[in-house]
């Protein structure tokens, strides 16, 4: 039963990332401004993560699709944090069931709270063809250092794909170094 909803969750990820990356509305285009609080209260901007690429990711308490993306966006930020800021969004809800849903999850990332779903609405426009105003979720926007919206991304399945799409998106990555503990590896003075 894993198995299936796994191969779903990619098939998912797969037909988001065809259907919706290309016809993004703000692909292109500087990305809307946000001054959201963080679950401590502390307000951000996104002036404040300009200077480097950005991945904003937006979720809600409810979406069984973006809790397992936790792990991957754990894993991205400690991984990469140095190269790329990482900015979660948490949409309606409340405060305490993002907090609750975080530690459920061991997750320690930046969450920002959008309680009223403005910026996360704002990030996913409306296409030109669509009936009627749907926001999905998860979803991620990539940015570059100066705010401009590279792509829209819907789940991340693992860090492999994570780091492919950023890559495909014109966001260059390199490996972290792996610090090795003292006593392994090579003698010193080698």
């Amino acid at each position: 039963m894993k198995r299936v909803a796994v191969v779903v969750l990619v098939a998912c990820a797969l037909l988001s990332w065809q259907g919706l990356a290309g016809e993004f509305p703000i692909v292109g285009v500087r990305a809307p401004s946000f001054d959201l609080p963080d679950l401590a209260g502390i307000q951000h901007s996104l002036d404040e993560y300009l200077g480097s690429p950005i991945v904003i990711n937006f979720w809600t308490t409810w979406c069984g699709a973006c809790k397992y993306e936790f792990p991957v966006l754990q894993e991205f930020e400690q991984k990469y944090s140095d190269q790329v800021q990482l900015v979660t969004i948490c949409a309606g809800d409340s405060e305490q069931e993002a907090l609750e849903t975080l530690e459920e999850k061991g997750a320690s990332f930046l969450v920002l709270y959008d309680e009223e779903e403005t910026v996360s609405m704002a990030y996913q426009p409306p296409r030109p063809h669509d009936k009627r105003r749907i926001v999905a979720f998860p979803f991620s926007v990539f940015l570059d250092e100066n705010g401009v919206v590279y792509a829209r991304i819907g789940i991340f399945v693992d860090l492999d794909k994570m780091v492919s799409l950023l890559h495909g998106s014109g966001i260059s990555l390199t490996e972290p170094l792996v610090v090795q503990k003292e006593g392994r590896g090579r003698a010193s003075g080698e």
